[in-house]
């Protein structure tokens, strides 16, 4: 069987070997004496070996794969490797309670395509043996990483060690918080170490436990890279010095230690902390007000089911997210509809100064995509781009605010999930913005409209398409150290 012939049936995610190192790195530094050699290290869905095969021959290690073909490749990894069902399958010294440490990057997704794999009677033995099962009305949308977490905790010793590859949605999502809180209550959090761009589009992060009976004392250690992503390698090699360290930031991640009580009830990805103690650190020297308190109108586009819209000559122009340029609207391509049309609702209609926001995708939202209209003629917005309507805050300030680094990681933390990162309203409204004087703010929109907006006019030339950006980051760039350095 090829590597790729049965990945999307069996939602595999291969670990590339950099990856399955840090994993290994990760876990063995913060366990320390806890898993020396000779220690009982397990793999429930193994691959190619991976993992496996970071560990090394100094320990005891044991692999089970499902498919046959992967499970061939990766027998030369571990001491005992066996081909089947690494939830419901019983093999060979393979017993509950009798490793000390699970590794697993477990096949993310809806459990509903697997389900013939455990044959007529799966469902029933699933129910039985999972208690995450118990009230699952619709087995087969239960997301399948769920049982490898519950399974991982069963085949570990009491005190033993989890250290798994899991979706940032099962960390960021809030229809994941009952079962975060469920694993909270019978593991402490050591480790969650974000992996941006490992597996292409699938964001996911290292998790790294230990079984407990009791809500534990100790910190979890959540790490995030900063500035440009990183190579996996650089990336690898800084995490091991942050957990290994006392040390709070490397050039390439940056570490905050939070304690088990204040997980619960809480997301656990790094991105979200991170916006937190961004916001904290804010607050202690000015004063912050939530975004919500200026809004007085929040919408999106059109959702139109069935009908995608059609280009009218003399139509109503439509601002879509790839609209929203650097410096401001790109104006020259918009998709125009027909004026009053299901494609152009009055509640969307756009108004000078009304602040647009890309609300998802990674190459939007997570770019920061924002700018605000200067237009006086009739427009819309698009379904993917949030229209906010300010009083009592000046627009390209609030513009300027999120584009510096404490905007963005507010933004950031809210960029979760599996599939395409999104912005709620509500999310949008929680969001917390400096209470700075009018007269400075007011000062930020008349440099944009002297020293930018005339360059974003003429953006066809590439060097004054250039130069419009750099005069767009020295205000931002100004901003924030104005944000640094001033106190209320």
């Amino acid at each position: 069987m090829s590597n790729g012939g049965n990945a999307k049936l069996l939602a595999q995610h291969f670990t590339p070997p950099a990856v399955a190192q840090l994993v290994w790195d990760a876990v063995r530094t913060i366990a320390g004496k806890d898993l020396g050699a000779g220690a009982r290290v397990i793999d429930p869905a193994a691959g190619e070996g991976a993992l496996l095969g970071a560990v090394g021959r100094a320990y005891q290690t044991t692999g089970v794969e499902i498919d046959a073909g992967l499970a061939e490749r990766g027998r030369s990894q571990a001491d005992r490797f066996y081909t089947g069902d690494g939830l419901l399958g019983t093999f060979p010294e393979v017993a509950d309670e009798t490793f000390d440490c699970v590794l697993a990057n477990p096949p993310f997704g809806k459990l509903g395509p697997m389900l013939h794999l455990f044959g007529a009677d799966g469902p029933c033995r699933l129910a039985q043996r999972f208690g995450l099962l118990d009230g699952q009305k619709q087995m087969r949308s239960f997301p399948v990483e769920l049982l490898f977490i519950e399974r991982a905790l069963q085949l570990i010793r009491p005190t033993g060690w989890m250290a798994l590859i899991l979706p940032e949605g099962f960390l960021a999502n809030a229809r994941r918080q009952g079962v975060r809180d469920w694993l909270l209550a019978r593991a402490e959090v050591r480790a969650v170490v974000a992996l941006p761009g490992a597996f292409n589009k699938v964001q996911t992060a290292l998790v790294v436990l230990r079984r407990s009976k009791s809500l534990a004392r100790t910190k979890a250690r959540l790490i995030t890279p900063v500035g440009k992503r990183p190579s996996v390698e650089q990336y690898a090699q800084h995490v091991q010095l942050l957990l290994g360290a006392s040390a709070r930031r490397e050039s390439e991640a940056a570490i905050l230690s939070i304690g088990q009580r204040a997980l619960r009830a809480q997301r656990w990805d790094p991105r979200f902390w991170q916006g937190r103690a961004a916001v904290r650190r804010l607050a202690g020297r000015l004063r912050l007000v939530p975004l919500g308190e200026y809004i007085c109108h929040l919408t999106y586009g059109p959702i139109v089911t069935g009908s995608r819209p059609q280009h009218i000559e003399a139509g109503v122009p439509v601002i879509r997210q790839g609209n929203i340029a650097e410096t401001g609207l790109d104006e020259r391509a918009l998709l125009c509809v027909a004026p009053a049309g299901a494609h152009d609702p009055p509640r969307s209609r756009v108004r000078p100064g009304d602040l647009l926001l890309s609300r998802s995708g990674a190459g939007a939202l997570g770019r920061n995509r924002l700018a605000v209209y200067l237009g006086n003629k009739p427009a819309n917005v698009g379904c993917f781009v949030d229209l906010i309507r300010l009083e009592g805050l000046n627009p390209f300030y609030a513009w300027f605010f999120f584009k510096t680094r404490l905007g963005r990681e507010q933004i950031a933390a809210y960029a979760n999930g599996v599939g395409t990162p999104n912005i709620s309203f509500g999310e949008i409204r929680a969001l917390q913005i400096a209470a700075l004087p009018a007269a400075y703010q007011d000062a930020l929109e008349r440099r944009y409209r002297e020293q930018v907006w005339p360059l974003h006019c003429r953006r066809d030339r590439t060097d004054i398409r250039a130069e419009a950006e750099r005069r767009f980051r020295a205000i931002v760039g100004d901003l924030e150290d104005y944000l640094q350095t001033r106190r209320q």
